[in-house]
């Protein structure tokens, strides 16, 4: 069995009550859980010298991630990582960022729900926080054209180095909105320069994890009882079997899904194939 690095992902770290909020003191129990039993936070350039290498990764490494670009993730969860001295990334959606200027492609929105680009350029300076891409516009990536997602890709890009003052070589790394992606969309985001897509999945990363493809474990709103369950699941002494049944437990889950969208798409196909009266 290889060794298991569990990617967790957050979204709000607020008291809204949403299904994507965890509550600022839930967050600081779960990180204070990792800094009291010895757990490690990876920079994204340790996490890719050690895969790219499949070396061993120092024990207990972890990867810390948000999603979308929250305000809540500088004014709640920031201090608490500082206190830690944990690492992070800010998976930012760039069409929402607040204050973007003039650069095309930016968003005339006002939502304070969404970080500044000076508070992206703070939490970037600190050393603490790096970030890279949500796409631009937060739309799954199978509804897009090749041209539009190519388009999309290019615009985070262009938004991320000028507003962070960053060669676009610097943003790598990209993570899919609700984790989806296929062969076409990870082949466009390769060519656009990002070699480490995230998607979303209950699985530890392993040596035999695809770069293209890297499991994160989403963890909103998880009790501490949860949280730590889980990681015990990953990364535990039964992580091997964890890992061994997951994916089949994920095909048994979504079987029924699948079934009826291929019939769907079935009876739409046959359907058009009638001519009309």
């Amino acid at each position: 069995m290889s060794q298991a690095i569990p990617i967790l992902t957050y979204h709000r770290i607020d008291n809204d009550g949403l299904s994507t909020s965890t509550e600022p003191a839930t967050f600081g129990q779960h990180m204070n859980w990792l800094a009291d039993h010895g757990w490690r936070s990876l920079t994204t350039n340790e996490f890719a010298f050690y895969a790219n290498r499949q070396n061993k990764f120092p024990a207990k490494s972890f990867l810390l991630t948000f999603d979308d670009g929250y305000e809540s993730v500088a004014s709640n969860a920031f201090p608490v990582l500082k206190d830690l001295n944990f690492h992070s990334i800010c998976f930012v959606a760039t069409r929402h960022m607040r204050q973007s200027g003039s650069h095309p492609g930016s968003s005339s929105t006002d939502d304070a729900n969404f970080l500044t680009w000076e508070q992206l350029r703070n939490l970037q300076a600190s050393g603490l926080m790096e970030v890279h891409s949500h796409t631009h516009a937060h739309a799954q990536s199978t509804d897009y054209t090749e041209s539009q997602l190519k388009a999309d890709l290019t615009t985070s890009l262009d938004l991320l180095s000028t507003e962070l003052a960053l060669p676009r070589t610097c943003f790598r790394h990209l993570a899919w909105p609700w984790g989806y992606s296929n062969d076409t969309s990870r082949e466009i985001a390769r060519k656009a320069g990002f070699r480490y897509q995230y998607t979303v999945s209950r699985s530890a990363y392993l040596s035999s994890s695809p770069l293209e493809d890297i499991p994160r474990t989403c963890y909103d709103g998880a009790t501490l009882v949860n949280f730590t369950a889980q990681l015990r699941l990953q990364c535990g002494p039964l992580s091997g079997l964890w890992h061994a049944a997951y994916p089949l437990m994920r095909r048994v889950r979504h079987a029924p899904v699948r079934s009826f969208l291929r019939q769907r798409a079935a009876s739409s196909n046959a359907a058009s194939e009638i001519e009309p009266v």
